[in-house]
């Protein structure tokens, strides 16, 4: 008898090599998925502007990456207590003195933008429909920055939103990459902030949102939400907070990626470099 929900693999009409350059934006699957790349050196980078969560911030850094030179940093550039902060940016990359945050904000933008304009495998992970804005400058932030709740305007979108956006941005992408693969997930991880019916409701409109602009050519979906919220229905799947994968979900849903992007020379390859990381971690841990 079969006590959970199996579910295959998803195919795709490509595949993912040593040769392809991959970058991964948006919620913690992002991150999860590009350290399995980068741990077994692919030619990668995830989250340049750090985890994201919403689809117009998403939206927002990838049109900065194709545009470096529009980014509008007196409204994006904040400075709270004792730091500057950036509204496009996750909290890392904050800093107390001006000149080494801009240049480090600089340095990564112009990084990613070469990389991105070069990519042939893009992943976005959604993580939830719920935006902040931030009154004073009428802004829709990445991060509020522990700014204080009475600052923002929280909302959800809706999925025509997110599809008339996205719509325009997977153009602008294939304009310049026209042989590029944009695969869709939807993070399982709940935001129980929003609250729990509030959480429902944001994963639906991203799921229907990412069904819309999914067309099998140029943009796919690979099912990261279903396999942690189906297949592993445990808690036995879940870190200490029950709300975010622990170790063994994020290493069964690398199995997945392997088994839906690899070709078979692709995944040898894996292997050997998995080989070669444990050798080297253990021969590390015999010298301390």
């Amino acid at each position: 008898m079969l006590f959970r929900s199996n579910i295959p693999a998803p195919e795709y009409p490509f595949n993912i090599t040593y040769q392809d350059a991959i970058m991964l934006i948006g919620s913690c699957f992002s991150d999860n998925i590009g350290s399995y790349f980068t741990r077994h050196q692919f030619d990668v980078k995830s989250n340049p502007f750090g985890v994201l969560f919403n689809p117009i911030s998403i939206d927002h850094s990838i049109r900065l990456m194709l545009n470096p030179e529009r980014f509008d940093k007196d409204r994006y550039f904040y400075k709270t207590r004792d730091l500057w902060v950036s509204f496009a940016h996750h909290g890392r990359f904050s800093r107390e003195n001006f000149e080494v945050f801009e240049q480090n904000i600089d340095e990564q933008l112009a990084t990613a933008s070469e990389f991105l304009y070069r990519t042939d495998v893009l992943f976005v992970t959604f993580g939830t429909a719920f935006c902040y804005q931030f009154i004073p400058r009428n802004l829709i932030v990445s991060n509020c920055h522990k700014i204080p709740n009475n600052q923002f305007n929280r909302f959800r979108l809706t999925e025509k939103q997110i599809v008339s956006q996205w719509r325009e941005t997977i153009t602008q992408l294939l304009e310049v990459r026209p042989n590029l693969k944009i695969v869709f997930t939807v993070s399982p991880v709940r935001h129980v902030g929003d609250g729990l019916h509030e959480n429902t409701l944001s994963k639906a409109i991203l799921l229907l949102a990412t069904e819309k602009l999914v067309d099998q050519e140029h943009t796919f979906y690979f099912p990261s939400y279903e396999y942690l919220m189906d297949d592993l229905r445990d808690y036995r799947f879940y870190a200490k907070d029950l709300f975010h994968p622990n170790d063994l979900a994020i290493e069964y849903m690398e199995e997945k990626v392997s088994e839906s992007f690899f070709d078979p020379q692709t995944a040898e390859q894996v292997r050997l470099v998995a080989q070669q990381n444990k050798f080297r971690n253990h021969r590390r841990l015999r010298v301390e």
